[in-house]
């Protein structure tokens, strides 16, 4: 009794005390239940932050934050940063302190190619943060914490704190622009060198800021031509300029029509004639075609503008473009009746279902006033599967007729599942890239949000809206192969070696041919000045250069040489076995050997010796024209007995010589500097890899097939060195870029690698080949090495060959080690 008595009178005590500390701790749990992000606690808080403009060597101004954010591990969401990227508490924690999203608008578009790190310690956590953003048009951007609004004449950047941060103590804030000084700046900054660098110290987060400046012309105008609504738009790489390279192509192919047609004469073969027909279809239908892709939303938006119409139906626009497109490859590569006839049947039911989706506010396709939902979210995906396989159908079967030229090709059903390969592996790819896209724009979000499930399905309506423009444009770019490929199928049924024997090298509408292939297909002439199409300066240059070199081989090459009768030696030289040849050139550099190793004897020995050896060298000589030596001869005929088989010797020691530089080339543009994670979050990913392959492999191909052809005419006496007359006139135009670029400040990246590698990879072709052309002797040297040693005696070609190999080396390591400028995205 006496024991409960006590606690009886203790517990009134007891009772005060829990009292006392609760209302001690009622005030912070009140205040962190009313203000989650405690924005109390974040007045001690540092922050850093700098803005940095990148404009010199790229076509669009790159923007780039850095910013880092110093809070006091006392701050009660501190702990949260350290959790996993994906958790909920660790979202919250950085949008208390970045600001950024809100649960009705949480897309976040900036790009940021490092991760946020969060570091602790001691009394102090720091958040590290970088992002980027390209100006690839006018408007306005956010990136990290900086706002920045492009204009026409003027761009203003802005410092826009987060509401949570505007009582933190602004430390160190910096904005470089990148070579334009500023035009204004508020507030006065503390330190500046040149009105390019500006530093502010201790300013306040809610002190306004505003720098303005006028950005470089080529990355402005690369602005203002990429911006829709503009008047130079029309006119820009979007519009117009994109077009402008298909229809040179189409003016050069019609060119080659009417030379080649005039070379054949007045009777010219069914075959001859059908192909010359193929050639200039296919010249006017891409000319058709490409007004029709590039200039197709031009004419849309003017139609929009006169009629008053509110919907927006670019998107279907773009489908039925590209589906026009496939259906007119089809009928070019002739596919077969009954696929025509479901291919055009599935047209109309496309378009009725397109017609009633829009007129209803159905959700089964994308419209201009509804958004997806089940079932139409697969639906759609299904279209746009059905809808590429008919163009890469279209795209292969077309490639297939302007190559063979009706002669038998590959069967039906293999090109069926190469075009379901590739399509299925599009669509897949872009839902992929969707989900890597959704994850980097919804960072900061709360998957529990009410509107999470709601912006996902605005973001997936948005993603496949714009597919069917990234797929336009890369199918688009794979029929320009159509262009050189029918130019290759022209020269193998028209050459004029099938009729005229001694036709040592091709006539002069075949070089005409060979040329305009090496302009369209080896030199790379997509160029952008100032947001408008340069591609006919390069054009040009490369049609130039190509004759120049022809007119220089005319003059110095082997078999141009008069013979006895006058006539190119190559004409003599044509009707000669190839075997006595090679016969006479053995024998040629035995007598040297045998005359060399006479010098080592007695005098009188020697002198005998050699009037005998040196009389045989000179009767072989005798028939030669002046300079030309027997030995000479082989090497100047090349491996194959015509020029059409050095032709595709040449293309196929290329293709095979080139896929490490295919290689090297893939990784320096689509690969290193972050461009792999631009790539995967991008909808055409793929195509844009597929055809970043075959793009230089067929370059390669193009060069070989190019240095085969014209081996007979080129100048040099060896494979290396007529090599390097083709890697010159590579050079040549790539270089007229590079200067031009260089001069007014865009991209010109990319050059250096690719003249490095198109020279060794050319340099190697051009040593097979003479390998090859020496293949008989091989029994007589017992490994390849000898054989090698054997053909490469003429110091000269040595030296070409290892000075090509060791400057293309040391350029491909320069490039590994620097880097370059990453691109940007496709604008959506």
């Amino acid at each position: 009794m006496t024991r409960l008595r006590r606690s009886g009178l203790l517990l009134p005590y007891v009772l005060l005390l829990l009292a006392f500390l609760g209302a001690v701790q009622a005030p912070g749990a009140r205040a962190a239940a009313a203000d989650p992000c405690r924005k109390d606690q974040l007045g001690g808080a540092k922050v850093t932050a700098s803005a940095e403009f990148d404009h010199r060597g790229r076509d669009y101004s790159l923007l780039s934050s850095v910013m880092e954010i110093r809070v006091p591990t006392s701050w009660g969401p501190a702990p949260d940063l350290l959790l996993d990227s994906r958790s909920p508490r660790y979202r919250s924690a950085l949008r208390c302190l970045l600001g950024k999203v809100t649960e009705e608008e949480f897309f976040d578009w900036e790009w940021r190619l490092k991760p946020l790190t969060v570091t602790a310690h001691g009394t102090w956590t720091t958040v590290h943060y970088e992002s980027v953003g390209w100006v690839q048009t006018l408007g306005p951007y956010l990136v990290g914490p900086w706002h920045l609004d492009a204009g026409k004449s003027e761009w203003t950047i802005g410092l826009r704190p987060p509401p949570n941060l505007a009582r933190a103590s602004w430390e160190d804030v910096k904005v470089r622009l990148g070579g334009p000084g500023a035009m204004s700046v508020s507030p006065a900054p503390t330190f500046g060198e040149k009105g390019t660098e500006l530093k502010w110290r201790n300013l306040k987060g809610d002190q306004p800021f505003r720098v303005v400046f006028r950005p470089p012309a080529a990355q402005q105008w690369s602005a203002i031509t990429a911006t829709k609504g503009e008047f130079w738009e029309t006119f820009g790489f979007d519009s117009a300029s994109g077009a402008f390279w298909y229809l040179e192509a189409s003016a050069l192919l019609l060119l080659c029509v009417r030379r080649i047609r005039r070379s054949l004469g007045s009777d010219p073969a069914p075959r001859e004639e059908q192909s010359i027909r193929t050639m200039k279809t296919w010249a006017l239908l891409q000319a058709l075609l490409v007004l029709v892709v590039y200039l197709g939303d031009n004419a849309l938006g003017f139609m929009r503008q006169q009629m008053s119409w509110a919907g927006a139906y670019d998107s279907a626009v773009w489908l039925f473009t590209v589906l026009a497109l496939g259906l007119v490859l089809c009928f070019l590569g002739r596919v077969g009746r009954p696929f025509l006839i479901g291919a055009c049947t599935f047209t109309v039911c496309l378009a009725a279902a397109c017609f009633y989706v829009e007129w209803s506010e159905s959700t089964l396709l994308t419209s201009s006033d509804a958004e997806l939902r089940p079932p139409g979210s697969w639906i759609v995906l299904l279209v746009l599967l059905t809808v590429l396989f008919v163009c890469v159908l279209g795209l292969v079967a077309s490639g297939q007729r302007v190559l063979l030229m009706g002669d038998d090709g590959l069967p039906r059903w293999v090109m069926a599942s190469v075009a379901f390969v590739l399509a299925a592996s599009t669509v897949l790819w872009s839902f992929v890239a969707f989900e890597r896209n959704w994850e980097r724009l919804s960072w900061l979000a709360d998957p529990e949000w009410q509107t999470y499930g709601g912006q996902w399905a605005v973001f997936y309506d948005q993603w496949w809206w714009f597919f069917p423009y990234e797929a336009l444009l890369w199918v688009m770019a794979g029929a320009s192969y159509l262009a050189p490929l029918a130019l290759v199928g022209v020269l193998r049924i028209c050459r004029s070696e099938q009729h005229e024997e001694d036709s040592f090298t091709p006539n002069q509408a075949e070089k005409f041919l060979l040329v305009a292939l090496f302009a369209l297909l080896v030199v790379p002439s997509y160029a952008s000045y100032y947001g408008f199409s340069g591609d006919l300066v390069i054009l040009i240059i490369s049609l130039v250069v190509a004759w120049g070199l022809l007119a220089l081989g005319q003059a110095r090459s082997v078999l141009e040489r008069p013979a006895a009768d006058n006539a190119p030696l190559g004409k003599t030289v044509s009707r000669t076995d190839r075997s006595e040849l090679l016969r006479l050139a053995r024998r040629f550099r035995q007598l040297q050997s045998r005359l060399q190793r006479a010098g080592a004897g007695s005098s009188g020995e020697r002198t005998a010796t050699q009037e005998s050896i040196e009389h045989e060298i000179d009767e072989l000589d005798r028939c030669l024209p002046e300079g030309v030596r027997p030995v000479d001869l082989p090497f100047a005929c090349g491996p194959m007995p015509t020029w059409w088989g050095n032709a595709c010797r040449g293309a196929l020691v290329a293709c095979c010589v080139g896929l490490p530089a295919t290689a090297l080339m893939y990784w320096t543009d689509m690969i290193r500097n972050e461009s792999w994670l631009v790539i995967t979050q991008t909808g055409g990913g793929f195509l844009q890899i597929l055809f970043e392959v075959v793009f230089w492999q067929s370059t390669w191909v193009a060069g070989g097939f190019f240095l085969g052809a014209l081996w007979r005419d080129l100048p040099g006496r060896h494979g290396p060195t007529k090599a390097l007359g083709v890697a010159v006139a590579f050079a040549v135009p790539v270089v007229a870029h590079q200067v031009i670029a260089q001069t007014i400040g865009q991209s010109m990246e990319g050059a250096n690698p690719a003249m490095a590698a198109f020279a060794s990879v050319m340099t190697f072709t051009g040593l097979v080949m003479d390998v090859q052309t020496f293949q008989s002797e091989r029994r007589y040297w017992p490994t390849s090495a000898g054989l090698v040693a054997y053909v490469y005696q003429m110091r000269f070609a040595s030296v070409a060959f290892c000075l090509a190999q060791l400057l293309a080396l040391a350029t491909i390591w320069k490039t590994l080690r620097e880097g370059g400028p990453l691109e940007p995205p496709l604008s959506r």
